[in-house]
């Protein structure tokens, strides 16, 4: 046999060999690159999916962050209002102060503060077996707060208020001293927190 008839046989058993191995390839391939492209979209999705997680873990720790800032916020203002509660029950536990204001806060007076009481007027004329009224705001503290050029103007706007002869005992305890623009009249907070 010749070469030739060799290559003839050669190439008919490989044509003959060929056919099984295409028909196979048929089937398989497309399976095959079906599964490397599945595997590339698995890639891509780990690399999405690896993203997701940091951002996510970013978000973690920006929340971890503003609680732990608004845990610090809420004990810093749990303890505001325990110093308010305590101020609270310390100024109920105070007996009251009523202030009374004489005159008009005007630039160029001077404010005169009068201790103001009652208590032997009322006093006289219980024992004297009256039967008058009195005021209860008078049992406490009062204060007047005069607004006067000077301090015997101030004298004469409390003589006229708050007459010696109905029982009213009046004492000038201090003044600013100085003439300029009023600030706000005291409270009774503020005046307790004068005397």
């Amino acid at each position: 046999m010749s070469n030739t008839t060799l290559f003839l046989i050669a190439v008919v058993v490989i044509m003959l060999a060929a056919v099984p191995v295409a028909m196979m390839l048929k089937d398989f391939l497309p399976r095959l690159l079906e599964r490397s492209a599945g595997l590339d979209q698995l890639e891509n999705r780990i690399y999405v999916l690896h993203a997701e997680s940091h951002d996510l873990q970013n978000r973690v720790q920006s929340l971890t962050q503003r609680r732990n800032g608004q845990a610090t916020e809420r004990n810093r203002l749990e303890t505001d209002i325990r110093k308010a509660e305590k101020q609270i029950r310390d100024l109920a536990a105070l007996p009251p102060l009523f202030v009374h204001e004489l005159g008009d806060p005007q630039a160029g007076l001077t404010k005169f503060v009068v201790t103001i009481s009652q208590e032997k007027a009322s006093a006289a004329a219980r024992a004297a077996g009256e039967r008058a009224a009195v005021n209860p705001i008078w049992r406490c503290a009062n204060v007047a707060e005069v607004w006067a050029a000077s301090l015997e103007g101030a004298k004469q706007m409390v003589e006229v208020a708050f007459p010696f002869k109905l029982g009213f005992e009046t004492a000038f305890e201090r003044s600013t001293g100085r003439k300029s623009v009023p600030k706000k009249p005291m409270t009774a907070s503020r005046a307790e927190a004068a005397s």
